[in-house]
C-alpha cells in the first residue's frame, strides 16, 4: 500500500426518465461518469460507492451499472 493516499467523498443525484430498467441504468451510468470527470477521478483507484433510489424506481438496482 502506497504511503500515502488521496482519499475524496463525492456526491450526486440523477433523475431517472422513467421506471424502466435501460432508464436506470442509464442515468446511473451518466451520472457515474459525470462525477469521474468533475472530480478528474481515475476510474480504477474507486473503492466504494454506495446508491439509492426512490421507492418508485424499483426496475433495476444502480448498482447493476457500475
Amino acid at each position: 500500500m502506497p504511503a500515502s493516499m488521496t482519499i475524496r467523498a463525492v456526491r450526486g443525484a440523477i433523475t431517472a426518465s422513467e421506471n424502466s430498467r435501460e432508464a436506470i441504468l442509464a442515468a446511473t451510468r451518466e451520472l457515474l461518469q459525470a462525477l469521474i470527470e468533475a472530480n478528474r477521478l481515475d476510474p480504477s483507484a474507486v473503492i466504494a460507492a454506495t446508491f439509492s433510489v426512490t421507492a418508485d424506481l424499483d426496475r433495476a438496482y444502480p448498482a447493476e451499472a457500475a
